[in-house]
């Protein structure tokens, strides 16, 4: 591999450029990603880790599904009123069949008989309890053993039943505790630990309250471990049926159908199956109810009418009896019996009228045409029956009573026979009404749960978290605030950018071993000489042969802004790769304070620079150390001295460094941080070359900036800057424009 970095062709200017790119580079974000790959791929492992942990803990939530058919409301089977059948119809709409289905009326009878006001269940440990004891098969004889020592928990197979909880009202909807005592005992307390009563599986318990109120509480059945915990609570009857509704669905299925599909969600398969075919079936009967109210209504009026009817009907045949046995059985003439029957029929008719008139002014107005009808029929009905009675006053007097008494045996007899009649009718026509609705499907038992979906919660949390890695992967480096464009540092520094050093993913393993095996650090040049690092220094050897050619001495200083930018593993290994090149070249530590130069050689650092430049001597050869690499020699920093600055200022460094460079092909100083201390600026002017150390998404720009600043004030001329530890993938995708990297292998 090799990396490339170098714009020698072009003149670059002294002072820095600058100017702005509104351009999105997407290289770049992909670069970023791909930096961040291994941060990413560990947000996205816990967050796929903690959706399936949540898959495993959630409660399962099933659905069940009932289906309703809302007919059309049949005609109304009374004979007696067919005449205004035709008003006492109407359309049942939908909507308000789903309403009713939601209504109060409907949901409070369901839940009061299947005593769902009462909620009786275990307690379980916190987040894992309910999912461990789903785990535990109901085939298993007793209960689950408790985890982590929490007894007072339910671990599976705990079961409680309750036939009656009765609570005072300020108890309503507090969560009350029964502990499971020995032999099925069990003592209630309240939310605040306060005992409340104690009792006995199978036997009614009560106690009296301080307000006079009882607390009743009947438990049919308890299967528990001492000391198991159990949340008891009663519902107020508007709690208990918000409750049902908030899982309750109702809607029609297509339109105009008829069809009301009702949906119920619960985490428990039998309840929620039961609860909506209660429901259905209530909805059902309180129809029927109110469709067969129309004959009941009728069948009650009726039946008032008839005990006064048949007293007139007993009165008019004993008056008419008697007047015949003091007249000695008067018969009728023929125009007297035609007179009679015409007065019957008009009386009958009139009777008939004013009770229908009766039964519409209960839904109508007295202004209503239905009723101004009736009205007009009964007003000719009584302008004819004047009429007859003007022809009754002509007849003569026996003639006339006898005539009037039989009318009336004969209107009243009529009309009781046919209310009776009537009233047979709406007694057949209530006993057969089935209504308008009718159960369709009732809800089966669902197989399985509705939610959580396993695996679509596992994609979603993988993505998910993909996502979330990848915005903070941006975020991190947006705080980061690293310059990781060599194009900036040129723009802004007026600086050329020599090389960028590829990351090394064996510098660390090696830095490492050498740390746990307490051996000598071992110089990447030489361990993997084709590494992309190495090939990256092999380009800088390149852009330095050409450019120590013009310069005043063959003395380079690696410098660098601050600590831990990997100055001295630039500074060794750019040496290296200078000395497999047949050149004979020296390394110096001249960190005077913290150099560890030393350690890639595995010796001490107890004879080196400082006594070096102490020694009035001029013999350098004792102090000068060889490496395992061939043409590469040491001069490490010696005993580190009180005050590293003075010693550098001293006429004898400047001298010590002429005689090297009279010995050596060249000579590299590994320098100390600039912005820390003023080492650097005194060594970089007694060199011809000054390389600046800047590492990748490590410096802000206003460092790197200060650094060159103190640098030149100095005196020094800082002929370029190596762009350290770059990623691969930054290089390759990012906006790194002067890193390109092949690879090869040996054939």
């Amino acid at each position: 591999m090799q990396a490339i970095q170098s714009n020698q062709s072009e003149k670059v200017s002294p002072y820095p450029v600058s100017f702005d790119e509104e351009t999105i580079d997407l290289g770049e974000y992909l670069g970023v990603l791909l930096t961040y790959k291994w941060f990413i791929a560990s947000v996205a492992l816990v967050g796929t880790l903690l959706g399936g942990g949540y898959a495993f803990i959630a409660t399962p939530v099933y659905q069940a599904n009932a289906l309703i058919q809302v007919e059309d409301p049949q005609a109304s089977g009374l004979a007696a009123l067919e005449d205004v059948a035709g008003f006492l119809e109407g359309d049942a709409a939908v909507e308000a069949e789903v309403q009713l289905l939601r209504s109060r009326m409907v949901i409070g009878e369901a839940v009061n008989q299947l005593s769902r006001n009462i909620i009786a269940e275990p307690e379980y440990f916190p987040v894992i309890g309910k999912a461990v004891a789903r785990y535990f098969s109901p085939n298993q004889p007793g209960v689950a053993k408790a985890w982590l020592n929490q007894s007072q928990y339910a671990w599976g197979g705990e079961l409680i039943r309750l036939d009656l909880l009765e609570v005072p009202s300020f108890l309503l909807g507090e969560k009350l505790r029964l502990v499971a005592g020995k032999a099925g005992h069990y003592r209630l307390f309240d939310q605040k630990n306060q005992p409340l009563l104690e009792g006995e599986v199978g036997k009614l318990a009560e106690i009296s309250t301080v307000g006079g109120e009882r607390i009743k509480l009947f438990v049919s059945s308890l299967t528990a471990r001492p000391g198991t915990y159990f949340r008891l609570t009663r519902l107020s009857p508007i709690a208990s049926i918000e409750k049902v509704l908030a899982d309750l669905s109702v809607k029609e299925q297509g339109k105009k159908s008829g069809m009301l599909g009702l949906t119920m969600t619960g985490p428990s398969r039998e309840d929620i199956t039961t609860l909506l075919n209660k429901i259905a079936d209530v909805y059902v009967t309180q129809n029927v109810d109110r469709s067969s109210a129309e004959a009941g209504l009728s069948l009650s009026f009726i039946e008032k009418q008839l005990p006064p009817l048949k007293e007139r009907v007993d009165a008019a045949e004993n008056a008419y009896n008697q007047y015949r046995t003091q007249h000695s059985s008067v018969d009728l003439e023929a125009e007297t019996k035609s007179v009679l029957e015409g007065l019957v029929n008009i009386e009958t008719a009139l009777l008939e009228l004013q009770q229908e008139r009766d039964e519409l002014r209960k839904r109508f107005k007295p202004a209503h045409p239905v009723i101004e009808a009736l009205d007009g029929k009964i007003g000719l009905l009584k302008s004819r029956g004047s009429e007859l009675e003007t022809d009754v006053d002509r007849l003569p007097d026996t003639q006339r009573d006898i005539l009037r008494l039989a009318r009336d045996v004969e209107v009243n007899t009529g009309l009781y026979t046919k209310l009776l009649s009537i009233s047979q009718e709406l007694r057949v026509v209530k006993a057969g009404t089935v209504g308008n609705v009718r159960v369709v499907d009732y809800a089966l038992l669902p197989e399985q749960p509705i939610k959580p979906r396993k695996f679509m919660l596992l994609a979603i949390s993988l993505l998910a978290s993909l996502l979330l890695g990848a915005i903070l992967a941006f975020l991190l480096r947006a705080l980061k605030g690293g310059v990781n464009d060599p194009d900036e540092i040129e723009r802004k520094l007026g600086v050329p950018v020599y090389a960028s050093i590829m990351h090394s993913k064996h510098q660390r393993k090696m830095i490492n071993r050498a740390k746990k095996e307490s051996k000598a650090l071992a110089i990447l040049a030489q361990q993997l000489p084709d590494d992309p690092a190495v090939e990256s220094f092999r380009s800088l050897r390149t852009t330095l042969h050409f450019s120590l050619k013009q310069a005043d001495n063959n003395i380079i200083m690696i410098a660098g802004s601050s600590p831990k930018i990997g100055k001295s593993f630039t500074a060794i290994n750019l040496a290296a790769v200078m000395a497999s090149n047949d050149k004979k070249v020296l390394i110096i530590d001249a960190d005077l304070r913290r150099g560890y130069l030393h350690r890639y050689n595995g010796q001490k650092r107890d004879k080196g620079l400082v006594e070096l430049i102490t020694d009035p001597d001029e013999s350098v050869a004792d102090y000068i150390q060889s490496t395992e690499v061939e043409g590469l020699y040491m001069l490490p920093t010696g005993k580190l001295p009180p005050n590293p600055a003075e010693l550098l200022l001293h006429e004898f460094f400047k001298k010590k460094l002429d005689v090297l460079s009279g010995l050596f092909d060249y000579v590299v100083i590994d320098g100390p941080p600039i912005l820390a201390v003023t080492d650097a600026a005194i060594i970089g002017r007694n060199v011809a070359t000054t390389l600046l150390v800047a590492k990748a998404d490590f410096h802000p720009m206003r460092e790197l900036e200060q650094a060159t600043r103190q640098l030149q004030q100095a005196g020094v001329v800082i002929k370029g800057v190596i762009f350290n530890d770059v990623e691969v993938n930054s290089g390759r995708y990012g906006s790194g424009r002067y890193v390109y990297q092949y690879s090869y292998k040996a054939s």
